[in-house]
């Protein structure tokens, strides 16, 4: 996966809603750039256990397509940092380069088994907007997340899916996001990670 840039500049302060943002902030950062460690990784399924940096554990899901005649790459990845004793864990969902446009501050976030966007979703959550990129830094939320992606591994799907709007006034509002997530090795790349976390 190509580097890609993104401006960020995470604040140190000691709030544990600052301490969430600058987990996830970081954990982007890590994701978005090219690894360097050799032999750094193991694959569970179609799920990446990573330690991105030193102190930066990551379990990914990522994808590429084409997309107007070049490459494009998605990518969800649960984050955690290992320095952080209250064991928080993150989530980072980057769409496909340059697909998404919004500027609400909380995007709301439908995940479904279906795909079909107009099928019931099956949770439907509000991850906050870090411009090229959304996360979730609820504990509930990105548990409620882990628990269904399982629940479906179990059940023998393949893939759920996920959809978020882009604003109204920059595209067509009847245009969203859609991206799918296989789940497949998810069960057992999970609890490598959450081992890894509590390290």
């Amino acid at each position: 996966m190509g580097a890609k840039a993104v401006a960020i500049r995470p604040t140190l302060q000691t709030k544990p809603s600052d301490m969430r943002h600058f987990l996830l902030t970081t954990a982007t950062v890590c994701c978005c750039l090219s690894m360097t460690a050799a032999g750094a990784a193991e694959r569970y399924g179609e799920w990446v256990l990573e330690q991105a940096r030193s102190f930066v554990l990551t379990l990914s899901f990522k994808q590429s397509a084409t997309l107007n005649n070049r490459n494009a790459t998605s990518e969800l990845a649960f984050a955690c940092d290992q320095r952080d004793k209250s064991k928080i864990i993150g989530v980072v969902l980057i769409p496909f380069d340059g697909m998404f446009k919004n500027h609400q501050d909380r995007v709301p976030v439908a995940i479904q088994k279906g795909a079909d966007e107009y099928d019931p979703f099956d949770i439907m959550q509000k991850w906050k907007n870090g411009t090229e990129y959304i996360f979730l830094e609820s504990q509930n939320d990105v548990d409620e997340l882990a628990a269904f992606l399982k629940a479906n591994e179990t059940t023998g799907a393949k893939s759920v899916h996920f959809f978020f709007p882009n604003d109204p006034d920059i595209t067509d509002p009847e245009v969203s996001n859609h991206i799918v997530i296989s789940v497949s090795g998810f069960s057992d790349g999970f609890t490598a990670f959450q081992t890894g976390c509590s390290r």
